[in-house]
């Protein structure tokens, strides 16, 4: 097998992932919650990079999922700015061929798998109908827990034959785009395998 060649030095690509951090945590000190979330796949057919194109088509699924869960209209600009953030990219484990160790083979996609930083605006406090809230306090996101309880309890519009799990933790230290994006930053994915979703 040919050993990936990534398009630029070390330096450049941790200057990428430093700006993704920039962004994250701006958003962040604007007042969104951000969650780390990771997204692991059943069985797909086919070759690594369809692999990695199935996995981007449910991230963009789930986020466009999400967005009608959170706001009436999504595609409106009134409510652009409360459609969550997703910034992410495939991720790629690092095996240990040691006895005790899981066989890779016996791995689903040899470990491939996703993350992203989910940046979401709090969620709105459930003491009116959401109508009387929008119109006493401005639009609100129509999400009413944290993300992990949502995506608990409505897994039935997320999970399908292609999509196993979705595991997701508050992010409470940093911006953690250094380890979501850390396959790109160690040269073993391109850039162009960077998904931002807003």
């Amino acid at each position: 097998m040919t050993q990936h060649q990534p398009a630029y030095g070390f330096h450049c690509r941790e200057a990428i992932v430093e700006a993704y951090s920039s962004l994250i945590a701006e958003k962040m000190n604007e007042g969104r919650e951000g969650y780390f979330v990771n997204f692991m796949f059943n069985r797909l057919s086919g070759s690594r990079q369809n692999h990695m194109d199935t996995m981007r088509q449910e991230v963009e699924r789930v986020h466009w999922t999400l967005a009608k869960h959170m706001i009436h209209r999504p595609n409106h600009r009134n409510w652009v700015h409360l459609r969550p953030i997703f910034v992410g990219g495939p991720d790629l484990p690092v095996f240990k061929w040691n006895r005790g160790e899981p066989n890779r083979r016996a791995v689903a996609n040899d470990g491939l798998h996703f993350n992203v930083v989910a940046l979401l605006p709090h969620p709105s406090p459930a003491i009116l109908p959401s109508g009387i809230q929008n119109r006493l306090w401005g639009l609100q996101s129509r999400l009413k827990v944290p993300l992990d309880q949502h995506f608990r309890d409505r897994s039935e519009f997320y999970l399908n034959d292609r999509l196993a799990r979705i595991h997701v933790t508050p992010v409470s230290y940093g911006t953690m785009a250094d380890y979501t994006l850390k396959a790109f930053k160690h040269g073993r994915l391109d850039e162009d395998t960077i998904l931002v979703l807003n």
